[in-house]
């Protein structure tokens, strides 16, 4: 499948203000070092949400400080109260979009066998395609410049995706003990079975599985608006996306 047809899809409507508040910090400050009055607080979130606008029509390497400024009705000197440049100002916003792992991290855990473990997949994969249809300019903006090798960025993607890879991988990691368990009880309960017949097919290696898990959920979710454009639903892919979760996570071998 050649890889243009799966390019994310450009965003042509403006994007909603998302007013991205910093509830874990103590006090906002500007680049002075002095605290920010309720007014400074408001101009800010105008340029975050500016530049969230603007990533879903031009590259970050495109975006200049100066089209923020214009975006707000402001100027440039403005924007340089509270960033020190348009990077800094879309890896504060990638920040926090990122603060939303913890979220999946306890989606995934649990137990995933059954109806009720489909279920699961099937939330988890709405779950990660919704964030991606609200966050897609910043998410798409980190990735990038991430595969480019922006060490900051990189950093950041890093941070974000390695929970949710610990997560898969001890799930795997357990549903192969049980299973490796079960099957030793079986085998000394039958005897020997002729190898051919009892071959399930290669090992899954827990991190490797967990490491594919994370990337098919991500990209399905980043391209998921392209696929459906190829043929199909996004009730389908939700459905498709539930199925290989749960195949992958109660892997017997």
């Amino acid at each position: 499948m050649p890889m243009a047809l799966l390019a994310p899809s450009p965003v042509h409507v403006r994007i909603p203000a998302m007013g991205f508040p910093d509830q874990h910090e103590v006090a906002l400050c500007d680049q002075g070092g002095r605290p920010l009055g309720p007014r400074a607080q408001n101009t800010r979130v105008r340029i975050l949400d500016a530049t969230v606008v603007l990533l879903g029509e031009k590259p970050m390497r495109d975006l200049r400080v100066i089209d923020i400024a214009r975006r707000i009705g402001s100027s440039p000197a403005t924007f340089y109260q509270y960033f020190k440049d348009v990077e800094d100002v879309v890896l504060h916003l990638a920040s926090h979009v990122s603060e939303f792992t913890p979220e999946l991290v306890e989606l995934i855990q649990g137990d995933w066998t059954g109806r009720a473990g489909h279920e699961r997949g099937r939330r988890l994969a709405e779950v990660v395609i919704g964030h991606w249809d609200r966050y897609a300019p910043i998410l798409r903006v980190r990735n990038n410049a991430c595969d480019e090798g922006d060490i900051a960025f990189r950093e950041l993607r890093m941070s974000t995706m390695m929970p949710l890879v610990r997560a898969f991988e001890d799930i795997i990691d357990r549903s192969q003990k049980l299973a490796a368990a079960g099957a030793a009880s079986v085998a000394q309960a039958q005897g020997e079975v002729a190898a051919e017949e009892s071959w399930q097919g290669g090992r899954l290696h827990p991190m490797m599985g967990a490491v594919a898990l994370a990337s098919v959920l991500e990209r399905l979710a980043m391209y998921h608006v392209s696929i459906e454009e190829l043929g199909g639903t996004r009730e389908q892919l939700i459905e498709t996306l539930a199925t290989l979760l749960q195949s992958m996570l109660t892997v017997r071998r």
